[in-house]
């Protein structure tokens, strides 16, 4: 889901607040003027219009009859409405900020598409390109490294089961591992817990370590990827992830363009050079500036990623 499309449903949610509280609101009058007719019909009085403090006074004369309670379920009612109108204020300002968000981030778009020339569209559609074949190969490997991780801490597990003399009653006369013990069930089931626990800590394979090792290795998306087991909801969400992460990345570069140059006049000299980075000298009204791209790679990035430098020319 886009940012728009996220937002303009949570306003959808926002409205349907508001409708219900406004529902709220005439369910309790008409509620209210049941109950002042009950009052009218026991005492003769009238309470439409009347404050709580103005019909505390009318109750006095009635607090020790059955009328006094007649005449304070008016105060109730007025209570519930008042409680109703509060909750219709703050639902009103919750639609109002995300209908102000969504209004920015349309602007945002709108800013997006008229202000950034081809070539930056084209070097981050490059970027997003490059970002979907690593994730993807990411997530494969993810799936390798997961096995031998957990490969790992089976044979820690085994390693001390047999170092470890608590563990004694766990092996056979041969000084190995029973085999129902090698069953990942029944290992959880091992007691004493304690110098296990400790054993697998000590070599960061302990829960913990495990799943820290995942998140270095994988990164957010790919472990958000590993979440669903379906591939085109995968593709789905990388593709989203990385089209949003686009129009950010966008955003931030026309912003500081904007920033160093003022509105851009001209990026004819601006072009994607052979190694893939942006680089040139993109005139605006406000003066030039120079724009050099340094890509980052390799097995240890996350991701390849790149970091642009916008230097102002002085005349």
């Amino acid at each position: 889901m886009s940012k728009i499309a996220n937002l303009e449903d949570k306003i959808e949610k926002a409205e349907l607040k508001v409708e219900k509280c406004n529902g709220t609101i005439e369910r309790h009058k008409k509620q209210l003027e049941k109950k002042i007719q009950a009052v009218i019909k026991a005492i003769g009085i009238d309470l439409t219009g009347k404050s709580k403090e103005e019909i505390e006074v009318i109750r006095e004369p009635y607090r020790t009859t059955d009328d006094s309670w007649t005449i304070y379920e008016v105060v109730s009612k007025l209570d519930d409405i008042k409680g109703a109108k509060k909750k219709l204020s703050e639902a009103e300002i919750v639609l109002s900020n995300w209908r102000t968000k969504l209004d920015a981030e349309i602007n945002k778009e709108n800013f997006i598409r008229d202000n950034a020339p081809q070539v930056i569209k084209d070097f981050l559609e490059e970027w997003k390109r490059l970002a979907f074949e690593w994730h993807i190969k990411r997530y494969q490997d993810y799936q390798d490294f997961k096995k031998k991780l957990k490969q790992k801490v089976f044979e820690a597990q085994m390693e001390c089961i047999k170092t470890i003399p608590v563990y004694a009653e766990y092996l056979d006369d041969n000084g190995e591992v029973q085999e129902e013990y090698k069953d990942e069930y029944n290992l959880m089931n091992i007691r004493p817990r304690n110098p296990m626990k400790e054993y697998l800590e000590e070599r960061d394979l302990d829960y913990s370590g495990v799943q820290a090792r995942k998140a270095s290795y994988a990164g957010t998306i790919v472990m958000n990827m590993d979440t669903m087991r379906s591939e085109p909801k995968r593709i789905e969400y990388l593709e989203k992830t990385l089209e949003h992460d686009k129009q950010m990345k966008m955003f931030d570069l026309i912003q500081r363009i904007t920033k160093a140059v003022g509105e851009i006049t001209d990026a004819s000299s601006l072009k994607v050079n052979q190694k893939g980075n942006l680089d040139g000298i993109i005139i605006g009204d406000k003066g030039k500036a120079k724009l050099e791209t340094i890509g980052a790679g390799g097995w240890n990035i996350v991701c390849f990623h790149y970091r642009t430098l916008i230097k102002p020319i002085k005349e």
